[in-house]
């Protein structure tokens, strides 16, 4: 089979049709990318299958839904781990939870990672409003390396140090976790096709 035959079939366009409403807010080339896979996708299995049929092809690779959606959360969260933007990829995450329920549970738990991490930026900023009160507190008793309103018979260890620590803790965690979201992602872009 040519591809002129391929690309000029009813069942092939509206099949496209559906794929580029779900992949519509993509970037352009990210969008090329997609249907540049697809397609290709569905060539082949023609030519391997000389006897297959357009639509047969079409019904193997199954509806674009299910497995367009992983596809699209993928593609949102590449783009933004590769920028370091914590924004877009808060974002990311939360489209991923929303948009792909299978996989809900990693983004979240890449959710709260960042969370985690976003805490000690948070505590460089309670140390500055309130520094009697934030630090790394050691008492008889015990410890407490945060916020702490009951001070009593503590005293604070790190000093003006705990503000570069936690920024220090803030920037190690949140690359170490980018990059593991990143090799999460090229092993979900291998299982898609």
């Amino acid at each position: 089979m040519n591809k002129d035959t391929l690309l000029n079939d009813q069942h092939y366009k509206a099949y496209m049709k559906k794929v580029h409403s779900m992949i519509n807010k993509l970037p352009k080339h990210d969008q090329a990318d997609i249907q540049r896979e697809i397609s290709s996708h569905i060539f082949e299995s023609l030519n391997n299958y000389p006897e297959t049929t357009i639509e047969q092809a079409l019904e193997n690779l199954g509806e674009p839904q299910t497995y367009l959606s992983e596809w699209v959360v993928t593609k949102k969260l590449e783009r933004a781990v590769s920028t370091y933007n914590p924004f877009r990829i808060i974002w990311g995450l939360i489209t991923g939870i929303i948009k792909h329920g299978a996989y809900a549970f990693k983004y979240i738990l890449f959710g709260l990672l960042y969370l985690f991490t976003f805490t000690f930026g948070f505590l460089c900023i309670a140390k500055i409003i309130a520094p009697s009160h934030t630090g790394l507190f050691i008492s008889s008793q015990s410890f407490v390396f945060g916020f702490s309103s009951d001070i009593s018979n503590a005293h604070e260890v790190l000093g003006a140090k705990f503000i570069p620590i936690c920024l220090f803790i803030t920037i190690l965690l949140y690359m170490v976790i980018t990059v593991l979201l990143k090799m999460s992602l090229v092993k979900a872009k291998e299982r898609l096709f």
